[in-house]
């Protein structure tokens, strides 16, 4: 089972899942490469400066050897952290329920920010030029919590589409059906007005028949007060 199948409450159901820009990842692969060139151009400065040095530092080890050896395992460690920012990348979900905004981060230990739709206040979106070209952006969620309820997604992928299924649950869910897909809840939509309008025709035709006298005006009220409890 996934990690937010756990999350969910019953009947809840998953609208929309986004994640970090592939931009965030290869920027941050790029400097831990750019990293370790460094190092390596470091260890071979280092082996062509010492290499007529043959003082011994550790045991057998020269000084051009320990050098060369320590911007190795240097070069492991950024390799290692690499991979965890790829780990890290993977995991990082933001996803938008019918009932509320799940940010998820974390490899082995987790964290969880929960924010509620019916709290939800208002949506921030800041794009720079770079953002707008690639087709990634920040979100701001402020909630109902005051100065401590805002709740910051760092360039997520097409944060425009995200803000939008994010205002459109919220939407739902403040009318009442925001358990239900979007065309289920349209078509409630429609059928409520279509009922109004069928309810407004009837009245209309039972005032008529009151004012040319075939209906009492207690035969009127009493009508009216039947259709009007079936709404």
């Amino acid at each position: 089972m996934a990690y937010i199948d756990e999350l969910l409450g019953r009947g809840e159901q998953i609208l929309y899942v986004a994640r970090q820009h592939v931009f965030v990842l290869v920027s941050h692969i790029l400097t831990e490469l750019t990293l370790i060139a460094v190092l390596v151009a470091a260890g071979v400065a280092s082996d062509i400066a010492f290499r007529t040095n043959t003082t011994i530092l550790f045991g057998a080890m020269t000084a051009s050897s320990f050098i060369l050896l320590i911007c190795a395992v240097i070069s492991v460690i950024v390799l290692i952290s690499g991979f965890l920012d790829f780990l890290r990348w993977n995991t990082e979900q933001y996803i938008i329920t019918d009932r509320r905004v799940l940010q998820i981060r974390g490899v082995l230990n987790k964290s969880v920010i929960d924010s509620s739709l019916e709290k939800i206040n208002d949506v921030g979106l800041r794009q720079s030029i770079l953002g707008r070209m690639f087709n990634f952006g920040t979100i701001e969620i402020l909630t109902a919590s005051g100065d401590e309820g805002v709740n910051v997604m760092d360039r997520i992928t097409a944060p425009l589409e995200f803000k939008r299924a994010m205002l459109e649950a919220k939407h739902n869910y403040d009318r009442g059906y925001g358990y239900l897909p979007s065309q289920t809840a349209y078509e409630s939509t429609e059928y409520a007005n279509s009922a109004h309008g069928d309810i407004q025709r009837t009245l209309e035709e039972l005032a008529a028949l009151r004012d040319r006298g075939i209906l009492s005006t207690d035969e009127f009220e009493a009508k009216k007060r039947e259709i009007l409890s079936r709404i």
